[in-house]
């Protein structure tokens, strides 16, 4: 087993290409397996020069791709722990920005940044305060730029229980935690997605336009890909936002075989890729289309691969994946070649946790994540702690070597999510056939009168009704002045003019038919202002929170009471379970 630095270093051999940079104006930059290595050692003794030294944290907030990631193995080569982070997105809540920065800042122990120009004197402004008892040191990515080192040697060694990165969590539901990811975690994680999982050569290609600060970019792009030589596409985050085709289109040219994104993506290129863009593409080379990172909808797959069959792209290449930071990344795979694999399940018997088959027209569709890596285990508890039986929906535990050491600086957090080599994911899902089946979040679970809802089957259906802007909008509960619980759903309009008080009316019924539970409030906001993680996951608690503080940005004239009154329809006939 190989750290990470002894594979760029062993890599130098190859002359290949290993990453191809494509800049927002469509330029390109390419850099060799040696010129990597180079670049790494180069810039581990920059750093070492400038006054850090092995097990110093270093933040790296840096927008460019490319300056990124020799910012990162440079750090990771001299034994300097890297801590990336997201850029600010927009102007507008930079408060809210600076106040995550600094809490990641102070938690991880960083007394140095690494930025661009562009962004010093915006950082400088918002996170550096008079009360800074030590102020934060800023460098420049400029500082520290230079010509690969001929004879590479890194400045220091760097051995597999060494601490490589800290990974920060996206905050979903708490403030983000530095989770602690050692060389030796990185090695095996990369070894079971590229040859386990992806049973990669040489031969493959990846195209990726994920953020960097994340871990699916991160580790799944940059880290894992090296361990099998897979020369790697990178595409700018925003570029793909704002124009959807240029992923699928680089995958065309670059003839890619290997691509991972969130569910939103799949759906955003569904609906955005017009036909002009798609017309000439030949997307047969895609051998794996991996889905994680949030809730995988199989509707949404199905009309991804649908959209595009006419490009020959093969319904087998889809490949739904599991993984938290917690543990490096992934943590199964589907099979490769397989075909997409969703039970159909019996929505009343899942409402009391029971994972039922069914033929029903109305069933519940959950996807199927795959088996466990090699050497990893997955089990599945109830309340107590004992484990269940096959299809029975209870908390989802993993351990085996992929599985990380815990937060760092952060014994109480680490007692809590680790106990006895055991990872408490804070997921909830059922095993079929040693199969993983992800059915939600254990505290975004909503439950009405003793039955259980998962807000993702709330907001999938809700998301269809017309006028709504897909995936943008987040269910929950709440307590009313009574103490009753009631399920509240916030969504982003698709645009003015709507006759809010009918697309109440058209959301409940819509959700009550097909599901069985009534929302009792939907509050209507402006787009673009769902809170939302920095990769992307949207913020239930937050968006609860802001809700009961007044602090959503309603959409205009939405000031009246948001509950939606809808009369029950009296049955004809008694009802049945």
């Amino acid at each position: 087993m190989r750290t990470f630095v002894e594979v760029l270093r062993d890599n130098s051999v190859y002359t290949d290409h290993a990453h191809t940079f494509v800049a927002s104006d469509g330029t390109e930059r390419r850099i060799s397996f040696p010129e990597l290595w180079g670049y790494a050692c180069q810039r581990a003794h920059r750093l070492h020069e400038l006054g850090l030294k092995k097990g110093d944290r270093v933040a790296i907030i840096v927008p460019e791709t490319d300056s990124f990631i020799l910012n990162f193995i440079g750090a990771v080569a001299g034994g300097i722990v890297p801590v990336p982070m997201y850029p600010p997105l927009t102007l507008a809540k930079m408060e809210a920005y600076g106040e995550t920065v600094r809490h990641i800042l102070s938690a991880s122990g960083a007394k140095v940044l690494i930025t661009c120009p562009g962004l010093r004197d915006l950082l400088q402004d918002h996170i550096v305060t008079p009360s800074d008892e030590e102020p934060l040191r800023i460098i420049l990515d400029e500082e520290l730029v230079g010509e690969p080192m001929e004879r590479a040697v890194p400045p220091c060694d760097v051995d597999l229980d060494d601490l490589a990165f800290l990974q920060f969590t996206s905050g979903s539901t708490r403030k983000p935690k530095g989770v602690m990811v050692t060389h030796r975690n990185l090695s095996h994680n990369a070894h079971s997605i590229m040859f386990e999982g992806l049973k990669s050569t040489s031969a493959d290609k990846g195209v990726s336009w994920l953020p960097l600060y994340h871990d699916m970019g991160l580790i799944g792009f940059v880290v894992a890909p090296v361990y099998a030589q897979v020369q790697v596409m990178f595409l700018p985050t925003m570029g793909f936002i704002r124009r959807p085709s240029l992923w699928l289109d680089a995958i065309h040219r670059f003839r890619g075989t290997i691509t991972f994104a969130p569910n939103f993506a799949y759906a955003l290129a569904t609906r955005a890729v017009r036909q002009s863009d798609s017309a000439g593409w030949d997307l047969s080379c895609l051998k794996a289309l991996g889905c994680g990172a949030e809730p995988i909808q199989p509707d949404t797959l199905r009309e991804f691969v649908g959209r595009f069959a006419e490009n020959d792209l093969k319904p087998e290449a889809l490949l739904p994946c599991y993984g938290l930071a917690e543990a490096t990344l992934a943590v199964t795979f589907a099979r490769l070649d397989a075909s997409l694999h969703a039970d159909r399940l019996d929505g009343a018997a899942m409402k009391n946790g029971d994972a039922v088959p069914t033929h029903k027209a109305d069933a519940v569709e959950v996807v199927s994540c795959g088996k466990a890596f090699r050497d990893h285990e997955i089990r599945i508890v109830d309340d107590a702690g004992e484990p269940v039986p096959d299809r029975r929906v209870g908390r989802v535990m993993l351990r085996g070597p992929s599985v990380t050491g815990g937060y760092f600086c952060n014994l109480a957090e680490t007692a809590e999510t680790f106990v006895d080599g055991w990872l408490k994911t804070g997921d909830l899902g059922y095993l079929a056939e040693g199969n993983l089946f992800v059915c939600g979040r254990e505290k975004d679970l909503i439950i009405i009168n003793g039955k259980n809802f998962y807000p993702q089957d709330i907001e999938r259906i809700a998301s269809h009704v017309r006028e709504l802007r897909a995936e943008q909008c987040v269910a929950f509960s709440r307590l009313d002045e009574e103490g009753k619980e009631r399920c509240v759903l916030v969504a982003e309009l698709l645009k003015r003019g709507t006759d809010r008080a009918q697309l109440r009316r058209e959301i409940v019924l819509k959700v009550r038919s097909e599901l069985g539970i009534t929302i009792d409030e939907v509050v209507f906001i402006k787009r673009n202002t769902l809170p939302k993680t920095s990769s992307g996951k949207v913020r239930r608690r937050e968006t609860k929170l802001r809700l009961e503080r007044g602090g959503l940005e309603l959409s205009q004239h939405d000031s009246q009471p948001p509950v939606a009154h809808v009369p029950t329809p009296r049955p004809s006939r008694p009802a049945t379970l």
